[in-house]
């Protein structure tokens, strides 16, 4: 297969929330440009894009997934991503390898919690962004009254790209009032879409809905405004360039309407990618760093021009697993030509890669292809160590892409099983499982040694545990939740002796010292000031203390929790020439910090969780009096038709199991979203419990 050049490439990913349509249309795609013999169907399990056990079973989007197409010249890479907010780690990475996001909006739903996210994701990156109004076919279907909810929620600045012929059941078509085409089923076969002229009965609504699209593209640019003003119009070139000019600039967002289970309106949506979304050439550099040339070293910025000329770039955005085939990775060359059969440097990690069988995928057919040069999407076969977010490079000039950085893990629970042999195999799976996704986290509990696993929501760790199930056979089950806790300070304390003496056969062990210890504001992490005069504490012993209060602050002093936001100055010591080592001084360190914690006020720190709830007006009750029993507290309200959306901070132990309560007070048309937004010191009850509730004991070091 021959390579494709840079400018004939577009790179689109699909964002929305779950539900949207995103797998259908992206199936449609497909289907229209003839990439695939049939149309693929969520509902029906025929989906090449939706294709593990998981995505059947739950018809929806789990992961990321990556096809091609060819459309009026050009290749057509396509990231279908999921909607799901457990699964958005994959949709971050994935709006790091393309050049625009099309974001796709159900006519029936209209805007939902993670349509507002991914949008300002993609807005936030400064990609453009195409709308897709999907299911206007669908029965209740309201595409107006959608546009006018996204124009108004996501404060877009919307073009209207065509005009659909009915809508809900009475749906036939549409017309693009850019090229005046019409694509309109006829009665006797309605789902037989073509292209072709505009029904006279129709002429007046074109002009209509050409004249407002004409109207906002020239007011993007002064000289077409001038135009506009003096002539009342814009020729096709002066309209086509215009409105290519804006798209890229983030001055319009178009909007298209489709469904994808006739398929309708999907070709004028190709037509738009081809013509609107940059290709890669468009893109000048790459934004990262060089790594350090030392051991500890802090990586240089540095950007990385995207020619083909350029050094071997390449972002790894997707990694797939799969029993049989081993180990696929997806990923947009950067610059340079990436070849089959080659080596790389993980510049993420430094470990040397070896580039085995490269591909372009449609579903289970893969094609190989020998290079693949800059700006293009391919599928690597069998990487051995690179993941998800990481780079590869050519060795002499490492490069490591700025990858978009991921949304942190909110959910943590234990992981349950039986039978000898099961936490090995358990284990083992779920640390594959890592290597695949990357919003899921393992750990080990350290005081009760328990697995661990941290996810984006209880959605993620269900499907976690049913993939174990699946590919190692051991019933194993989710255990009690585990909140990520902090812990902090709120006093200063002064005059802190560490003091580690231990005298046996031989020599012994000495050293001392003196700290002051103050909190920090929120977020500010650790400070250690070094602050010993006249060597009361020999150089190379310095590290060392600090070493030792590090270690005690990650094992906690309450409960177990890191500390975090607090400064230690080091000021002074005593040292022994013979008895003083690295192994004492860390000891003293240790001791200095646990004895200085105990007068310093130290407090629980709870995870506080930013949540917008989206509920029926007549719900708004409801759902505001239970945030308020969850210790949230309401940061405004707004009203959209009969839809209220409310804005809140609540502690995130106490909304664990708001999904399901959530759908009680709605009858299941509520939907929310949240992330973590900040710490908060726990109030005195709840702190009590969370202490008590752990078992922890701060350990104390013999003398």
């Amino acid at each position: 297969m021959t390579t494709t050049a840079p400018s004939d490439i577009r790179n689109v990913a699909l964002i929305g929330h779950k539900g949207a349509g995103k797998t259908s249309l992206a199936e449609a795609m497909l289907f229209v440009a003839k990439a695939t013999p049939k149309l693929g169907k969520v509902d029906d399990k025929s989906s090449v894009l939706d294709d593990s056990a998981e995505e059947k079973d739950h018809a929806a989007s789990l992961e990321a997934s990556v096809a091609y197409l060819h459309w009026n010249g050009k290749k057509v890479n396509v990231v279908d991503t999921p909607g799901e907010g457990s699964f958005l780690a994959e949709t971050r990475l994935a709006l790091g390898a393309v050049d625009a996001a099309v974001l796709v909006v159900s006519g029936k739903d209209g805007v939902q919690p993670i349509t507002e996210r991914v949008f300002g994701w993609a807005r936030a990156q400064g990609l453009p962004i195409l709308v897709v109004v999907t299911k206007v076919d669908a029965e209740n279907a309201q595409p107006d009254d959608v546009v006018a909810e996204i124009k108004a929620r996501l404060k877009a600045p919307l073009a209207v790209m065509e005009h659909h012929v009915g809508e809900g059941l009475d749906y036939q078509g549409i017309i693009t009032l850019r090229t005046k085409k019409a694509w309109i089923g006829k009665p006797e076969a309605p789902n037989v879409i073509a292209a072709g002229a505009v029904p006279a009965d129709l002429a007046s609504v074109l002009e209509t809905g050409r004249g407002r699209l004409v109207d906002d593209v020239a007011g993007t640019n002064d000289e077409l405004t001038e135009k506009y003003l003096t002539e009342g119009d814009l020729t096709q070139e002066e309209l086509d360039q215009g409105l290519r000019d804006a798209v890229r600039e983030g001055k319009i967002v178009p909007v298209y309407f489709a469904s994808g289970t006739r398929p309708s309106g999907v070709a004028a949506l190709l037509d738009g990618i081809v013509e609107l979304v940059p290709p890669p050439t468009s893109h000048p550099t790459w934004k990262g760093t060089v790594p350090g040339g030392k051991v500890g070293s802090t990586p240089a910025a540095a950007e990385r021009p995207s020619s083909i000329d350029a050094p071997t770039a390449v972002f790894v955005f997707k990694t797939s697993i799969d029993p049989h085939a081993g180990r696929t990775s997806f990923a947009r060359v950067l610059s340079g030509t990436l070849k089959a059969d080659s080596s790389l440097l993980n510049a993420s990690t430094g470990n040397a890669e070896r580039v085995g069988k490269l591909f372009n995928i449609v579903g289970k057919d893969a094609k190989a292809v020998d290079e693949v040069k800059a700006g293009d999407i391919v599928a690597l076969a069998k990487l051995k160590s690179t993941l998800s977010g990481q780079t590869l490079s050519d060795e002499k000039h490492a490069f490591q892409f700025t990858a978009p950085e991921l949304p942190p893990a909110l959910f943590s629970r234990g992981v349950k099983f039986e039978g000898k042999g099961a936490e090995d195999k358990v284990s083992s799976a779920l640390y594959k499982l890592t290597e695949e996704d990357p919003g899921l986290t393992v750990s080990i509990e350290e005081t009760t040694r328990e697995l661990v696993v941290s996810g984006l929501g209880s959605l993620h760790l269900e499907i976690t545990v049913e993939r174990i199930r699946r590919r190692v056979g051991i019933d194993c089950r989710l255990g009690a939740p585990h909140i990520a806790y902090k812990e902090t300070i709120t006093k200063r304390v002064a005059g802190v002796e560490g003091k580690h003496k231990k005298q046996t056969g031989g020599h012994g062990q000495f050293g001392v010292c003196y700290i002051d210890m103050e909190p920090m504001p929120r977020g500010e992490g650790f400070v250690f000031e070094d602050a010993v005069v006249g060597g009361a504490i020999p150089r190379q012993f310095i590290p060392s203390v600090e070493k030792g209060i590090v270690k005690s602050m990650a094992k906690g002093f309450l409960a177990g929790f890191p500390l975090v936001d607090l400064k230690v100055r080091l000021y002074d010591g005593k040292y022994h020439d013979v008895d003083s080592s690295d192994a004492a001084f860390q000891m003293a360190g240790s001791k200095a910090f646990k004895a200085a914690a105990a007068q310093a006020g130290a407090v629980l720190l709870e995870p506080v969780v930013k949540m917008q709830v989206v509920a029926p007006s007549v719900a708004t009750g409801d759902v505001i009096g239970d945030i308020n029993s969850r210790r949230g507290r309401i940061l405004g309200t707004d009203t959209v038709e009969d839809q209220t959306i409310v804005n809140a901070y609540v502690p995130l132990s106490e909304v664990l199991e708001y999904e399901s309560k959530l759908k009680s007070m709605t009858q299941g048309k509520g939907t929310f979203s949240m992330s973590v937004d900040h710490l908060a010191i726990c109030p005195p009850m709840v702190q009590d419990k969370v202490i008590k509730d752990s078992g922890f004991k701060v350990t104390e070091e013999e003398d």
